[in-house]
């Protein structure tokens, strides 16, 4: 799915988690990823991560946006997800693809109970996947590799960040520069790769649109905002008449470790 959002978390359970994500949906893209993920799923498959006849599980697959890369060069790819809705994205777009080793079954990541029935574990951008307790989960679930892909820098969320100011909250992203996953592993006897993919987002963005998805994205926080007013104020000097010329240079991290 998504590198948790800043007010994700505040003052809210663990099931209102689950419902934003639902609700959310439908508006969530891969889109600020760019070529990142095709690149990612090839270096995997590369040092041997991932091979030819594995049985992989993703934590987190969402609609899609790595499973529909891992899929035609494993066996079998299992794709768990708390969201319904990002599953039926999935299932929808792999059969458009003919793509049919792809199980997928819904089920919330923290209350999974592992078994090593997989070759390799990856979690891709899934909330709080990062923690000790996770990463032992991982490796409860995976013989051979786990893998972790997490955002360093994704401008496509700064706008988020404008809008809660707005709003009142004063929310960042400084949590994406933290090494605590790679040193709690190596801390911890583990052997973790740290490699980092960047890639350049170039597109005219009529304001119109932009302001719908950040009112749908923000309705699945209860929040009803004048979204095309705000994205006018914070982004003024960039905006030419009704287009946003939107360029940015985003970044992605992948971990990497052997569970044996």
């Amino acid at each position: 799915m998504s590198d948790i959002h800043p007010s994700v978390g505040e003052g809210k359970s663990h099931d209102d988690m689950i419902k934003f994500w639902e609700d959310y949906s439908q508006q969530y893209s891969g889109e600020q990823q760019g070529d990142i993920p095709k690149r990612i799923v090839d270096r995997l498959f590369e040092v041997g991560v991932f091979q030819g006849n594995d049985c992989i599980m993703e934590i987190g697959s969402g609609p899609g946006t790595y499973s529909l890369e891992i899929a035609p060069r494993a066996r079998i790819l299992v794709c768990m997800d708390s969201s319904p809705s990002m599953l039926d994205r999935l299932k929808s777009e792999s059969k458009r693809r003919g793509i049919t080793n792809i199980e997928c079954f819904v089920k919330d990541w923290t209350e999974y109970v592992p078994s090593k029935g997989y070759d390799a574990c990856i979690a891709t951008l899934c909330p709080g996947t990062g923690s000790p307790e996770s990463i032992e989960r991982m490796e409860a679930t995976a013989r051979r590799s786990c893998a972790l892909v997490s955002w360093v820098v994704n401008h496509g969320d700064d706008l988020d960040a404008m809008i809660w100011k707005e709003l009142g909250k004063d929310y960042g992203y400084g949590f994406r520069s933290s090494t605590a996953v790679q040193d709690w592993l190596s801390e911890n006897g583990r052997d973790p790769k740290v490699e980092f993919f960047k890639t350049e987002i170039v597109k005219d963005i009529p304001i119109s649109a932009l302001a719908e998805k950040e009112r749908a994205a923000f309705a699945a926080y209860g929040k009803d905002i004048d979204a095309e007013g705000i994205i006018r104020k914070v982004l003024g000097s960039e905006i030419d008449g009704d287009i946003l010329h939107y360029r940015a240079v985003n970044e992605m991290k992948l971990i990497y470790w052997d569970s044996e």
